[in-house]
């Protein structure tokens, strides 16, 4: 066995442990309703997500080595692209959401279950549209790449939704920072006016909440633009093979890096799961 097959095994194992943690992860919040909630709703969501993309490379490095008819190779090219969005479009659902419910606070429907529907079946149907050039394309082979698609892969996955996501929560912490301005002002009148709306709509566990959303959203895209990048770039002018599967194995790693540090941060989920695995040594 050779040095690239031993690496193929490698990055199939990781893509495995990510996909195990993600279902774990996702029948933690399925199965215990106090777990229900509408934070953990979009991180189940990006659990299926993660699922998904990881089943889908999983298979896409096995099938690369056998000749499809074309129409497979449409289904197979439709597939990467959303496979190569889904995730940042689920944290773009997210950040959807709390900026919804942050500054549009007043508004009954923003703190609905139906909401976070909306916004995860949005983000379904919208990666599903968004990757249909792809399927009125002719490929010569399923392995072919044209420099648009990986300009349109590279676009739709990385500066599509770091733009939205930037742009949202700019807009989020001016709202946040402004709010906290005419807090101080009306704790003075507080007796006479006998309101103070402000202090009690945005928490620090919001914030908290935001604040690693943004940072595990970053380190994943961190981890998929050089694959990226480097997948269009080759199309043009020829990449050295090793320099292609470290992009490759940067982004895995980032992968089981954002699922992992996920679990670390939900403090609620890894209680009770390091709680049940104590209670089954000590039986």
């Amino acid at each position: 066995m050779d040095a690239y097959s031993i690496l193929e095994i490698v990055r199939n194992i990781v893509y495995s442990g990510v996909l195990l943690i993600a279902l774990v992860y996702s029948c933690l919040i399925l199965l215990i309703s106090r777990f229900r909630h509408q934070n953990n709703m979009f991180i189940l969501n990006l659990c299926v997500n993660t699922m998904t993309t990881c089943i889908y490379f999983i298979i896409y490095f096995y099938a690369i080595y056998y000749d499809m008819p074309q129409s497979m190779c449409i289904l197979f090219n439709y597939a990467f692209n959303i496979a190569s969005i889904q995730i940042p479009f689920a944290f773009v659902a997210f950040t959807v959401h709390r900026f919804c419910v942050i500054v549009y606070h007043t508004k009954a429907l923003f703190k609905t279950k139906q909401w976070v529907v909306i916004c995860i079946l949005t983000q379904w149907i919208a990666q599903f549209v968004i990757s249909l050039p792809f399927v009125f394309e002719y490929y010569d082979d399923c392995t072919s790449n044209t420099v648009w698609m990986g300009f349109y892969t590279l676009i739709t996955a990385v500066i599509l939704p770091s733009s939205i996501n930037m742009i949202l929560n700019i807009c989020i912490f001016i709202h946040v920072r402004k709010s906290s301005l005419r807090v101080h002002p009306r704790r003075l009148n507080t007796i006479t006016n006998g309101i103070n709306h402000q202090q009690s709509r945005i928490s620090r566990r919001d914030i908290s909440l935001l604040k690693q959303m943004i940072f595990t959203f970053t380190m994943f895209i961190i981890g998929w633009t050089p694959a990226l990048v480097i997948n269009t770039v080759d199309v043009m002018i020829f990449v050295n093979f090793d320099v292609q599967m470290a992009s490759v194995y940067l982004s895995v790693i980032c992968l089981l890096a954002v699922i992992i540090n996920l679990f670390i941060y939900n403090h609620e989920i890894r209680r009770y799961l390091f709680d049940s695995i104590r209670r089954c040594f000590h039986c």
